[in-house]
């Protein structure tokens, strides 16, 4: 049988090589290209770098200029910050992917600000940290209500900590001593319409990852707030114009010796942004905020006259005695942006921050280490320009001053220091996301 078979097949005339092709059908189509895109699926994996070099003509002793937060460090190469964020949207297209999650995590100066922010108890000087972290839930309510839990930057502000998201490379004053960097706990989100959404809050206070009344510092006690109630308010009645106004609210103690507050002293702050985009070429934006709390009480204050002085006394720069039962602070800054071309643009920004009972510690004098109650304002321009898709580079200027002498000098200068500040730097932040890679 093998044979006859053979022999069958050895007769058979060769098959037509031309003919072959549609003998066998279309050729199969290309293996599906492989991404970080498709291997990640839903989750997407972004972050930046940020570098800048400042200059103080000030020539500060310690090479750390006044008024700023995370480009505080001048004179020389500063590795700002440094964030790799893994994010997964949540939507209503099945119950499972109806939970997402972010998480950010960063190393640099900006790091060990936002670190130095936290509860005393937990403070470190670390230069990295977990900036968020939190779970979101779409819960089958109405449209659709999101609940978020976990730590968060706050809703605040105009401004966020990437700088690449900014519109000034410097953050503002608003930023910096107006308002929150983050809040741990939990909110509740719910969009009305495309127009309106209101979210509220229930977190942990200003900056603290816990809530502790724990003693430190000999006996003592540090500031920190108790549960912190919130909301937000979000309007967008058209592509033009943008309204979020924010109101938190929370009792606080800031009792630093045996003559000290109890959770009965609340603080508070209404933070208001608008937003006006009348065409492709400009944008406008104004942020307001005023807040007003309980001041925090340093010493004993056993002494009477220092008592009926109803005003705080220090000396050395040693805080003796605050009596004064609530103080307040605000600030306004407004920004102009002018987009050149889809590479480049200028933008300019004016703030103007009063602290006239001296809450958050604003004017304080570098050689005597005492604070002052007073005012600061500050002018900004920066120039953006996108060198590639992912390259941004940035050259700003800014002039700061203020009530008081509160920007050092050089050690050999004989005036110690001034109320007037002029500071220039240039940015790199370079940024990626696998959503764009292939």
């Amino acid at each position: 049988m093998k044979a006859a078979n053979a022999a069958a097949a050895a007769a058979a005339p060769a098959p037509d090589p031309a003919a072959t092709p549609a003998a066998l059908g279309p050729a199969p189509a290309d293996a599906p290209k492989i991404s970080i895109a498709s291997l990640l699926g839903p989750v997407t994996l972004s972050g930046f770098g940020d570098f800048y070099y400042s200059f103080d003509p000030n020539h500060p002793q310690d090479n750390m200029e006044e008024l700023r937060s995370f480009e505080s460090p001048t004179n020389g190469f500063d590795f700002n910050m440094a964030e790799l964020i893994l994010d997964k949207a949540a939507d209503t297209t099945s119950s499972e992917s109806r939970v997402g999650y972010h998480i950010s995590a960063g190393y640099g100066t900006a790091a060990k600000i936002v670190n130095g922010s936290d509860n005393p108890l937990f403070t470190d000087d670390a230069n990295f940290f977990v900036k968020e972290a939190y779970v979101d839930y779409i819960a089958p309510l109405g449209k659709g209500l999101t609940i978020t839990v976990g730590k968060f930057v706050t809703p605040m502000g105009a401004e966020v900590i990437e700088s690449n998201a900014n519109w000034n490379y410097s953050r503002g004053l608003l930023f910096d001593y107006a308002i929150p960097f983050f809040h741990f706990g939990a909110s509740a989100k719910y969009a009305f319409n495309s127009k309106i959404a209101l979210t509220g809050y229930l977190v942990n206070g200003w900056n603290n990852t816990i809530i502790s009344h724990a003693a430190i510092f000999d006996g003592q006690f540090g500031p920190s707030s108790g549960l912190t109630y919130g909301v937000s308010l979000a309007y967008t009645p058209n592509m033009k114009w943008s309204v979020t106004t924010n109101y938190f609210a929370g009792p606080v103690t800031g009792a630093i010796g045996t003559s000290g507050q109890t959770l009965n002293d609340w603080k508070q702050i209404s933070d208001t942004t608008i937003g006006y985009t009348p065409n492709a070429k400009w944008a406008f934006q104004i942020n307001g905020d005023y807040g007003f709390g309980p001041r925090y009480y340093f010493g004993d204050c056993f002494d009477d006259d220092v008592k009926a002085s109803g005003r705080p006394i220090r000396q050395g720069g040693t805080p003796i005695c605050d009596h004064t039962p609530s103080v307040n602070w605000g600030g306004i800054a407004g920004y102009v942006k002018y987009t050149f071309n889809p590479k480049s643009n200028l933008a300019v920004r004016y703030e103007w921050f009063d602290d006239p009972d001296g809450y958050e510690g604003l004017l304080e004098n570098f050689f005597t280490g005492e604070f002052f109650d007073g005012w600061a304002q500050e002018v900004t321009a920066t120039y953006s320009y996108n060198l590639t898709s992912a390259l941004l580079v940035r050259g700003e200027y800014r002039y700061d001053f203020a009530s008081q002498p509160i920007f050092q000098q050089s050690l050999s200068s004989p005036i110690g220091a001034v109320k007037e500040q002029n500071t220039a730097l240039i940015s790199f932040v370079y940024s990626f996301s696998s959503a764009n890679l292939k």
